[in-house]
């Protein structure tokens, strides 16, 4: 166990005489490094330590099944298998198989593991010396996908279940599929009396392995792991106080309480919630540009669990808010989920484009809200899980008629304005002539002849496939055919400025033509819906949209009450979702809150419930925990308000049985004691705001660039440049959903907490901020006072003896010394970890 109290993560060079082994320095430098390097070590070996799934594998091996089956088989099978499988085996090569591919073609073996560049595959991908595919090269994503998939070895899964099992047989067994089964709560164990539900299941698993849990934490640190778990941020030297002299026995209740009701709740909840969905503010791929709308889906996170909204209804906006509030602004916002993906703005394949957008859809909606690897059927059945192709394209027909929308700033008009618009309006037209409308056909001409049919269409006779085209044609006229630069060079400079100056004017009347959108939202395209077919066919069966087979089939409604026209199988997924009888979704929640709260779920792979997951390690819990969600009218506060005050989560770090638990359950699956975290991007820079004293509390609204003071909720986040301070500490870019976040320990992480500017100016003005907290101590006490105000500040407790004797000294020093202490308090595991 590290300490929480003295041991420092980092060697710092050149703080001040005493920690260069000056008139203060008694070794200290050399101790504490040697403290550093062992805690490194301690980390590194627990990321290190290789965990299994109920089938024995190792979590390295599933994530390189993952990968393959999500990435690699796809790929092969879209580009390479019309050629080299069982059906055509040109040049003597097959792909389809592991066997066929160590035994290689005709021209030799194909792939090389470990060895890309050695690998003829990727030679020929690589357009170097065969030139595969034929019918053009592979994108640099589609390549760097098979370089990295034979550079890790070319893992190829040599079966899937085990032939014996019928296909009836593997849905019976595939728990998550079945009805919830929470069984009878249970007696108290072995002596430990709790009336909390919670307890009474994690204390029987103790019991029958000859364990029990740890003593209740003390409340300093209690209160600490409350508020970093909702409000993501410190409490306050007071507010520890205030709690800790409260003798009332509902304290922790009301502390509780307290903290549902602050903003900033909203605001942590959002911060989870925005990494499993893949939220960035920008398009990704080479561009990168920055959506200045996007900011707004965050904010309906943020208000939705602000405002206690029930998970239902939270589900259902984000699915089909369009169709149940189309006159509600934050409603639109919330159906922005359907816009977060990846978008490249110069694409010409724009069917290409379009499918992968609609498959992402698919994929991350499954993911989300059911930890269903429905990618997986994409292009074959599931090979593991009971997920037949057929149902991937039942699901993806309810996002058929999907049709992205821009929304231009309105608001009513007088007829004085219209009249000044329309004459504005008419000006622009006669300044831009024909000349941007060339540079727009320009920008047309460069799709191929059936994507300019269909955008050349009447929007009235167009298919809903039509539409899809037709605005993603659109939107590269204006993203990239009559950009500012080519319109001023078009026109010229005194016909642009004339431009420019009717375009502000439109632009205070809310009517400019080309004004960036404040709000991108969807609705159902109009006209004829496309059928759902499998790829590259025409004809032939179509799939209407209904639910996965192993959750019961049943097809959606074609129609939903909706006050707009609209087909409404988006309401109808979300309603399918959301329902009592469905078991999947209520049970990837309550995993979800589990593992925001103990930092591992019940279920240790919270994006897949499958065979390549994790079994529960407590099933009755989770089933417990997911029906009191749907009774509770899928009150999400109260089912967190159970977890947080269950003495399960309430336990110490330390336990007094700690050796021979260790020995039993060195995991920790069975709760014995209370894991420590340590802070995430976001809680540690924003925990340094609230160390210097310059959080800017402000609530909601756009992004800020730069790195000012407010939350880091509010950073810009783009995907290709992220934050540096967050990138070091692992906070996902946004190109993927991420449901667990990677911890790591780097030396770029030490380097910057150490050399940083940043953290630098963060320990400056952090000891400024602590020294006018203690100028009225006497100047012979007041280095003592500093340490130990700094400490409470960055850790909730009082700094102990030691740490006092050790840094009151330097602190004593000068002004440098005390920001010398607080950087290295900043660097201490007591700031960096949670207990």
């Amino acid at each position: 166990m590290l300490s929480m109290n003295s041991h420092y993560f980092a060697d710092k060079p050149k703080l001040s005489n005493w920690w260069s082994g000056g008139k203060h320095g008694n070794g200290l430098p050399v101790a504490l490094l040697t403290i550093c390097k062992l805690a490194a070590l301690a980390i590194i070996a627990c990321l290190c330590l290789l965990q299994t799934t109920a089938d024995g594998s190792t979590a390295d091996d599933v994530a390189k099944m993952r990968f393959f089956e999500n990435k690699v088989r796809p790929l092969l099978v879209a580009k390479c298998f019309e050629c080299h499988s069982a059906k055509k085996t040109e040049g003597g090569l097959r792909l389809d198989t592991a066997d066929a591919i160590q035994q290689g073609g005709e021209s030799g073996p194909t792939v090389v593991p470990g060895k890309p560049d050695d690998s003829l595959l990727i030679t020929a991908i690589r357009y170097q010396d065969l030139e595969m595919p034929p019918s053009g090269p592979l994108t640099p994503p589609q390549k760097k996908i098979l370089e990295t998939w034979v550079r890790e070895g070319a893992f190829w899964p040599k079966a899937g279940p085990p032939a014996a099992e019928s296909d009836e047989t593997v849905k019976q067994k595939w728990w998550a599929a079945q009805p919830l089964a929470p069984g009878t709560i249970p007696a108290a164990d072995g002596g430990i009396i709790s009336r909390q539900p919670i307890d009474r299941y994690i204390d029987r698993t103790l019991h029958k392995v000859g364990l029990h849990r740890a003593p209740t934490t003390e409340r300093r640190r209690l209160i600490r792991r409350l508020s970093m778990d909702l409000l993501g941020l410190p409490p306050t030297p007071a507010q520890i106080e205030q709690f800790v002299q409260d003798a009332r026995p509902n304290a922790y209740g009301r502390l509780v309480d307290r903290m549902f009701a602050t903003p900033a709740y909203g605001e942590r909840m959002a911060r989870l919630w925005l990494d499993l969905v893949r939220f960035a503010e920008s398009d990704g791929w080479r561009a990168d540009s920055f959506r200045p709308q996007a900011w707004r889906y965050r904010q309906f996170v943020s208000d939705a669990f602000n405002q206690g909204m029930p998970y239902d209804k939270f589900v259902a906006l984000q699915l089909a808010g369009d169709e149940i509030a189309p006159n509600d602004e934050s409603a639109l916002a919330a159906v922005g989920l359907l816009r977060l993906g990846i978008y490249e703005f110069n694409q010409r394949d724009a069917e290409g484009q379009w499918q992968n957008i609609v498959d992402e859809m698919t994929d991350v909606t499954a993911d989300i809200f059911m930890a269903t690897g429905l990618a997986c059927a994409k292009c074959h059945d599931h090979k593991f899980d009971p997920i037949p192709r057929s149902d991937y394209f039942r699901f993806r027909s309810v996002f058929e008629p999907i049709l992205f929308l821009d929304r231009q700033p309105s608001k009513p008009m007088s007829r004085e304005a219209t009249e000044k618009v329309n004459a504005l309006l008419k000006e622009l037209a006669e300044v831009e002539d024909d000349d941007v409308k060339a540079l727009a056909d320009g920008a047309i001409d460069r799709f191929p002849l059936n994507v300019q049919a269909m955008y050349h269409k009447a929007a009235a006779k167009r298919t809903t496939y039509e539409h899809q085209i037709a605005y993603l044609v659109g939107r590269q006229i204006i993203d990239e055919g009559i950009t500012a630069a080519k319109v001023a060079t078009k026109i010229g400079k005194e016909r642009n400025e004339k431009r420019k100056a009717i375009l502000e004017q439109l632009s205070l009347l809310n009517a400019n033509p080309y004004a960036v959108a404040d709000l991108i939202t969807v609705a159902d395209a109009t006209g004829e819906i496309r059928a759902t077919r499998l790829p590259g066919r025409p004809q032939g069966k179509s799939f209407q949209p209904g639910a996965p087979t192993v959750f019961g089939g049943s097809p959606f409604p074609d129609q939903r009450n909706s006050p707009i026209e609209s087909t409404g199988r988006r309401t109808a997924l979300a309603s399918w979702l959301t329902s009592p009888q469905n078991p999947i979704s209520s049970r990837v929640l309550a995993n979800r809150l589990w593992q925001y709260h103990f930092g591992t779920g019940l279920v240790e792979s919270p994006n897949d419930f499958g065979r390549l997951g994790t079994l529960p390690s407590h099933p009755e819990l989770l089933d417990y925990l997911a029906t009191n969600l749907i009774e509770s009218d899928w009150n999400i506060q109260q089912l967190q308000r159970e977890i947080v005050c269950s003495q399960t989560y309430q336990q110490s770090a330390n336990h007094p049985q700690q050796g021979k638990a260790l020995v039993i359950d060195p995991n920790n699956r069975w709760h014995w004691h209370r894991t420590v975290r340590r802070l995430d991007a976001e809680q540690y820079r924003d925990s340094l705001l609230v160390a210097m004293d310059a959080l800017q509390r402000q609530y909601g609204g756009p992004s800020v660039a730069g790195t000012p003071g407010r939350r880091s909720l509010y950073l810009q986040r783009k995907r290709n440049s992220n934050d540096e301070m967050l990138n070091a500490l692992d906070a996902p870019s946004g190109l993927v959903g991420t449901a667990k976040r990677d911890v790591t320990t780097t030396a770029p992480q030490s380097l910057m907490m150490m050399n940083s500017p940043r953290i630098i100016g963060a320990a400056n003005q952090f000891a400024s901020s602590v020294r006018a907290k203690v100028s009225h101590v006497e100047s012979s006490r007041r280095g003592a006072a500093f340490v130990n105000h700094a400490h409470e500040v960055i850790s909730g407790l009082p700094a102990d003896k030691e740490t006092i004797e050790l840094l009151a000294p330097l602190a004593a020093s000068s002004k440098e010394g005390e920001a010398d202490v607080c950087h290295i308090l900043i660097n201490s595991n007591a700031f960096l970890f949670i207990e």
